[in-house]
């Protein structure tokens, strides 16, 4: 067995006591899974932390007393060493949703009383069959959306519960196959480094040649979903082109790994970018400079791109350019009480 598909079986505990609804499991199974020290970064508003006992704190207890029944379903579960660097550590990547009914308010998000889901990527890398580092991003928009407290510019995309990978086989269980990695990875590679040479008048750059005809890109919500090339193009990368300049994609700097025909990238940022032009999530243009952090999946088909799972901090996006996401829903929430 390889030490990849050896890691998989460490996180399988973690996994579990995530779908037993039980937060005693979930508890003890983070102590045990984690390094005491391990280096923890998520999105905003929760940022880094140290430690499994601060992730229970003030991550995963407040969700758990305002959704009691909550778990975790995983949809992908993957695992390799970083790619093109020796000693980048190996990783493990996890994606799928949360679910569970929102009975109490998190985060002033208020309660609906009703089951909701949250989709969640997460990257951790293994040390000594210890976690030892995790960067992490929750669709936290998802549920003020589903709870009727839109705060955000409409998204041009389509928003609903992403599936999983289409052919049955996120939850890698195939041993790990370094040649079959190796060509899924540079395939992304070489897509990103394409797609980065895209402008206002060339929203399609980095499409053709690279994805399917009829791919999905799943993204976030405040982004939303798109399907086929002009769909992607005008949904999504218009946006970008148009709103942002001085656009740099860190991708030396970031973390690609494989596992099968799956790919992730986490950058942290993954990007830099100047707010310059009108359209970016519906904002006349700041002037600021902002970074992004995003944790992505893809899926391979036929040497294309058939799939794509996007993850962006879009709250801390929006707090970048002066926008304070929490403030807003705050008033939409008092106004309907007030009604």
């Amino acid at each position: 067995m390889s030490v990849h598909d050896h890691n998989k079986t460490i996180v399988a505990p973690l996994r579990s006591a995530f779908a037993s609804c039980d937060a005693a499991q979930v508890r003890a199974a983070l102590l045990k899974a984690f390094a005491p020290d391990a280096k923890i970064r998520l999105g905003f508003p929760f940022q880094e932390l140290a430690g499994p006992e601060a992730l229970w704190t003030r991550v995963y207890a407040p969700l758990i007393d305002a959704m009691p029944d909550m778990e975790r379903r995983d949809f992908i579960v993957m695992a390799g060493p970083r790619w093109g660097k020796e000693d980048g550590g190996n990783w493990v990547g996890l994606g799928g949703n949360f679910v569970g009914t929102l009975s109490g308010n998190w985060l002033g998000i208020p309660g609906c009383g009703g089951p909701v889901f949250m989709r969640y990527h997460e990257y951790l890398r293994i040390e000594d069959d210890r976690i030892v580092e995790m960067e992490g991003l929750w669709d936290i928009p998802q549920i003020m959306a589903q709870s009727g407290v839109w705060p955000m510019a409409p998204q041009l995309g389509v928003e609903w519960m992403c599936p999983g990978p289409a052919d049955g086989q996120g939850v890698v269980t195939a041993p790990f196959d370094a040649a079959r990695v190796d060509a899924s990875v540079r395939l992304v590679w070489d897509m990103l480094h394409d797609l980065k040479q895209g402008t206002a008048g060339t929203p399609e750059r980095g499409l053709g040649g690279y994805w399917h005809d009829h791919a999905f890109w799943y993204g976030p919500t405040g982004l939303g979903t798109a399907r086929g090339h002009a769909d992607i193009a005008n949904r999504i990368f218009r946006q970008f082109r148009e709103g942002l300049s001085d656009n740099t994609r860190h991708l030396d700097e970031g973390i690609f790994f494989g596992d099968g025909d799956l790919v992730a990238f986490t950058g942290w940022p993954s990007g830099t970018a100047l707010h310059s032009g009108d359209g970016f999530l519906g904002l006349a243009p700041t002037g600021r400079r902002i970074t992004r952090r995003s944790l992505d999946f893809w899926r391979i088909e036929n040497g294309r791109i058939r799939e794509c799972w996007v993850m962006v901090d879009m709250l801390d996006l929006y707090a970048q350019l002066g926008v304070d996401v929490f403030a807003r829903m705050a008033a939409i929430t008092s106004t309907k009480v007030a009604a």
